[in-house]
């Protein structure tokens, strides 16, 4: 947070709400009405289950933005996350998050859970149980202890889920001792469930803790989770995600390194100054996504430090790297250890206007063809065309 907390300092909220909106459109008019006569800027998904912001602003008119939220009796419980920041420093940055418009769509859906759209998405009824901050921080301070006394055929351990995407945990993540953190290394949100599907008996019968940036992931992530059946049950999730549990531990607690988010802010970190990244080229350690360098096949948003950057440099991820593209020699940075890939592989890259696959969004000025569905994030390219593998939501 910035230091200056007036009323005429800059900041931002994040919330989302899971509820039946009975009319959409005149939903998108209050937000279209109440965000341009605030002078509101950010992204605001509307869908028919409910409603996903990230918006910035003065404090003091984000602060009127709520009130005239609350004031809805379907957005009763809603958990608005409301900081302090800078104003946004850098246009790039800015643009990429959708900081320098504002942008009012309606969606199918608020996260694009899985690639197949004939794929009926888990009813959030059916999501797991939401702990506090204080809640999700003493069960993982008490597992340790409980599991090391725990009968070896006591199948009923801990699991920790990071429900978020490579590029997020690459800069920070919950670290606790004798509790093992699963980290599922996607590229985008929408290549979890099948994560799960290939997984599932690392959670059948096990008592499943699971984390997102804000909490929203882990909605549908934990339906999901749950919907498998019996040995599936025990699930739980942070409410309010990293964020909440930040604010609650602000020296960071169980949770080390940096929480990506998706707006100008790029990251937010607590009192340790531990960094948990690495350069994808040099492997020493760096978390500063700013400079938004790229991987040159599927454009997810790669790790370089100041001293590794050159101009028209094409960068090959980790994921990629794995899969056989690579360019010239490119270190791999896989479990902390650098290896080298040195054999040459041409570059393919997806081409930006090909929107075949691309489900159609509805304004309420009509259709906008050539977006991915819920693609506007800090990992996206701003709101023109742009590759297809970037299916990225608005994630809180």
């Amino acid at each position: 947070m910035a230091d200056n907390d007036g009323p005429d300092q800059y900041g931002v909220v994040l919330y989302y709400k899971y509820t039946p909106i009975p009319d959409v459109d005149q939903l998108f008019s209050f937000y279209d009405s109440n965000c341009n006569s605030l002078g509101l800027l950010g992204r605001v998904r509307l869908a028919p289950d409910g409603v996903n912001v990230t918006i910035g602003g003065k404090l003091s008119l984000l602060e009127k933005h709520i009130a005239a939220v609350k004031s809805n009796s379907l957005f009763e419980g809603t958990d608005f996350k409301l900081a302090s920041c800078h104003h946004p420093l850098n246009d790039q940055v800015a643009k990429e998050c959708g900081f320098t418009s504002l942008s009012i769509r309606v969606v199918k859906e608020l996260v694009t859970f899985s690639p197949h759209p004939l794929l009926k998405s888990p009813e959030i009824s059916n999501a797991g149980t939401h702990l506090s901050a204080v809640e999700f921080h003493s069960v993982l301070q008490s597992a340790g202890p409980l599991l090391e006394k725990e009968n070896p055929s006591n199948h009923k351990k801990l699991v920790l889920l990071d429900a978020r995407n490579l590029y997020e945990t690459r800069i920070g993540k919950f670290k606790t001792p004798n509790v093992e953190t699963l980290d599922p290394g996607i590229r985008q949100y929408s290549d979890l469930p099948s994560w799960i599907d290939d997984n599932s008996e690392r959670f059948r019968g096990n008592r499943v803790l699971m984390y997102c940036t804000g909490g929203i992931r882990c909605e549908m992530a934990s339906a999901y989770i749950r919907s498998k059946g019996a040995g599936f049950e025990n699930v739980f999730q942070l409410f309010g995600g990293i964020q909440r549990y930040l604010e609650q531990f602000p020296d960071g607690g169980f949770f080390k390194g940096k929480n990506f988010v998706f707006d100008h802010r790029i990251s937010v970190g607590s009192s340790d100054a531990n960094i948990m990244g690495a350069c994808l080229l040099c492997g020493s350690s760096f978390d500063d996504y700013s400079s938004r360098c790229r991987c040159n096949h599927c454009r997810m948003l790669v790790l370089v430090c100041d001293s590794c950057q050159k101009k028209d440099a094409l960068y090959v991820c980790e994921l990629c790297q794995k899969h056989g593209k690579g360019y010239g020699s490119i270190p791999l940075i896989e479990n902390d250890e650098s290896q080298v890939i040195t054999q040459p592989i041409k570059l393919k890259t997806v081409p930006s206007d090909d929107t075949t696959l691309s489900p159609q969004i509805h304004s309420r000025h009509g259709k906008v063809p050539s977006l991915p569905e819920n693609s506007e994030s800090c990992a996206c390219t701003g709101f023109g065309r742009m590759p297809l593998v970037l299916k990225e939501e608005l994630h809180h």
